[in-house]
């Protein structure tokens, strides 16, 4: 699709989907060493900061690890004898690995490195930072890796907001025409960002920004105007959610997965937070909390960082339509399931889960 084609809605695109503009990764996609770093920012590392370790000689390199989806029977059973341990196993499976982690280190590197070397202080575009966002910045996303949210912040300094103001496109076009990329693919969205493909995964999914004095930072929407956001309201609120209800967001992807993906991750990552924080529950009995939330009270949740709105606005009738069983029947074994495990009967209780979560779920023996 040309630059120059008309920016309407796709025929068959969802309007709710994300558009991304579709790269091929430039050969030149590294920083020199003579180029130096623009001014810091509270969102992002420091350049002392901590780096994953490159791999060692003769190792297999964490660009392109052998990740496969993790939505199969398991090769041979992965018996337990608690629910605990159960759950325990299935997070342990589905979490990012170190391996995985380095790969997103690494990515978000590689991006810095590029950007700094075409955006340095001085143009007429100066990179503020680099920063991953989304859910592998706030460790909540579940295997396969398969995409890195980038989040590459421009400063308004040398004129560059008066550039760019009435027509956030133009900063999508100026980042894509500077680093090179020759292949444009429009599929569908809300905000915009670059996608930069690798030759195997995780692509990239670059998203620019402006550091605005009010709104925090503003990002290209679809049809030329500006979406706040705020990625480190999400990241802090996430980490103060503590480790308990991060793992039961983790398993909460893991189901929906299963049932069809009809949830997006974000959403459900605000829907456990509301139902969860503070609560003190453990993994099992927030899961069947937050089910008993879905199936009374229904998937309307805010945007955590208050620039948002409705999370569940994307939703279709036929999405929820498809949800509503799921959540019924989820609502009803996971009960069950918790009452089980505290009268003891741990065999019960894991097999009520693994009818929820499927075959990846552990066996009771």
């Amino acid at each position: 699709m040309s630059v120059d084609t008309p920016r309407g809605t796709p025929a068959g695109v969802r309007p709710s989907e994300v558009t991304y503009d579709h790269l091929i990764i430039p050969p030149d996609w590294r920083r020199p060493k003579e180029s130096a770093p623009g001014t810091l920012n509270a969102l992002f590392p420091s350049e002392g900061g901590p780096r994953a370790e490159p791999a060692a000689a003769g190792s297999t390199s964490p660009i392109n690890p052998t990740t496969g989806p993790l939505t199969g029977p398991l090769t041979g059973p992965l018996l337990v004898g608690t629910t605990a341990r159960a759950f325990a196993k299935l997070d342990d499976l589905i979490r990012l690995g170190a391996e995985d982690r380095a790969v997103v280190a690494a990515r978000r590197d590689e991006a810095e490195r590029a950007l700094r070397a075409i955006f340095p202080p001085r143009c007429a575009l100066p990179l503020v930072g680099v920063a991953t966002i989304g859910s592998a910045g706030r460790d909540t996303m579940i295997r396969p890796l398969d995409e890195v949210d980038i989040f590459a912040v421009f400063s308004a300094a040398n004129s560059a907001w008066k550039r760019f103001r009435w027509d956030s496109r133009d900063l999508l076009l100026c980042v894509r025409n500077a680093i090179g990329g020759d292949r444009i693919q429009t599929i569908g969205s809300r905000g915009q960002a670059l996608r930069i493909v690798y030759d195997a995964p995780p692509d990239v999914h670059l998203v620019p920004a402006f550091d605005h004095p009010r709104a925090g930072y503003v990002i290209p929407d679809r049809v030329g105007g500006w979406l706040p956001t705020r990625p480190e309201r999400h990241t802090s609120w996430t980490a103060d959610l503590g480790p308990r209800v991060i793992s039961a967001v983790r398993l909460l992807k893991a189901w929906n997965r299963v049932r069809g993906s009809h949830l997006r991750s974000f959403h459900i990552e605000a829907l456990a937070g509301q139902v969860l924080a503070g609560r003190g529950l453990n993994t099992r009995q927030g899961l069947a909390e937050v089910f008993r939330h879905l199936d009374d009270v229904g998937l309307t949740v805010a945007d955590p960082a208050d620039v948002g709105g409705d999370l569940s606005s994307y939703l279709r009738a036929e999405d929820i339509e498809a949800l509503a069983e799921s959540v019924r029947l989820a609502r009803i074994y996971s009960a069950k399931a918790v009452d089980a495990e505290q009268a003891g009967d741990h065999e019960e209780a894991v097999n009520l889960w693994g009818s929820l979560f499927g075959p990846e779920f552990p066996t009771f023996g």
